[in-house]
């Protein structure tokens, strides 16, 4: 009795405890095994925070008899013999929890870099190459919202910033490998300056839908509203928190914003052609609004509107195509 309590006692002297922020939620991971919490410090080291107003949830992680021993999940308590396991694990409950006290923002399986004060969002599954085209975005020059998960606010359109460290695969060389042999590849860790991560919600300019495959063209094409719709929800992390809402949302949002087909082999290429693209839209976007603000004007004056076919020809450009 009295060495279990010296062994609590000791326990939690050397407790320490880890803040997760987004939004103004927290996720507190508290543990006494140092090499977690180190674990998690790479992974969110762009969100970490100081002791919260606001605390959302608690998670602990104990070093047992031989295991790391995670509660506060919906488990109870789960045991894992394994660091990375435990650490991935505790990434994954982070995640959900900043999700879940955030259900009202529509979150995407995405990542997302930001240029002039306008960003694209990269979609797709894991194994796509979100990450290689973020960072190759971000070493020209863009700031960097996230590699593999972005929060949308329906009501303004902005993309939030959630900063996960990226992690890029290394290049299998020659061989092109299927999709369940991709975790075999050694990830690295790409350092990112505070200064180019973006900490403010922005517009959206632009919808990329990548594919890799190894020898192929570099390629970027448009692609229809309807297609882009239903990948956008295809890639809803929290659909069911939102349903006719987020349909609402994603078939607006593709009227608005050009997508685009991505197949390339070569991510500093495909990320160069985006830059592209992202540049053409956004020209064709302010050249838009000058119409717009000119057809008002002229309404105004003559009471009537333009024609549908003055208006067809002034759309955002769904005729960007680019192949390398």
């Amino acid at each position: 009795m009295r060495r279990s309590l010296e062994d609590s006692a000791e326990t939690a002297m050397n407790r320490q405890t880890l803040y997760v922020g987004f939004g103004g939620s927290k996720v507190a991971v508290y543990s006494d095994a140092p090499e977690v919490l180190a674990g998690l410090k790479r992974i969110f080291r762009e969100m970490l925070e100081s002791e919260p107003t606001r605390t959302v949830e608690r998670l602990e992680v104990q070093w047992r008899d031989g295991q790391y021993n995670v509660s506060g999940i919906a488990e109870a308590c789960v045991e894992y013999g394994s660091l990375a396991d435990t650490v991935e694990r505790l990434r994954y409950e982070v995640v959900l929890r900043l999700i879940q006290a955030h259900s009202d923002l529509i979150w995407l399986h995405a990542g997302a870099a930001a240029y002039r004060r306008s960003s694209v969002i990269i979609l797709g599954p894991w194994g796509r190459g979100k990450s290689t085209l973020v960072t190759s975005l971000y070493a020209n020059g863009w700031s960097y919202l996230s590699d593999d998960i972005v929060p949308l606010d329906p009501n303004s359109g902005r993309a939030f910033p959630f900063p996960l460290t990226p992690m890029v695969r290394e290049d299998p060389g020659g061989e092109e490998l299927p999709l369940e042999r991709l975790s075999d590849l050694r990830k690295t860790e790409v350092l990112l300056l505070p200064e180019r991560v973006s900490r403010d919600p922005v517009p959206i300019r632009t919808v990329v839908f990548p594919v890799y495959r190894r020898g192929c063209h570099t390629e970027l094409l448009p692609c229809s509203p309807a297609t882009a719709a239903l990948e956008l929800l295809k890639n809803c992390l929290n659909f069911p928190s939102h349903r006719e809402a987020a349909v609402r949302y994603v078939c607006d949002l593709v009227r608005k914003v050009p997508a685009f087909r991505l197949c390339y082999s070569d991510g500093r290429l495909a990320a160069e052609l985006i830059a592209q693209a992202h540049e053409s839209c956004q020209q064709v976007k302010s050249s838009q609004e000058h119409h717009d603000a000119a057809d008002a004007v002229l309404t105004s004056r003559s009471g009537a509107g333009l024609s549908q076919a003055t208006k067809a020809r002034r759309t955002p450009s769904a005729f960007i195509s680019i192949r390398v």
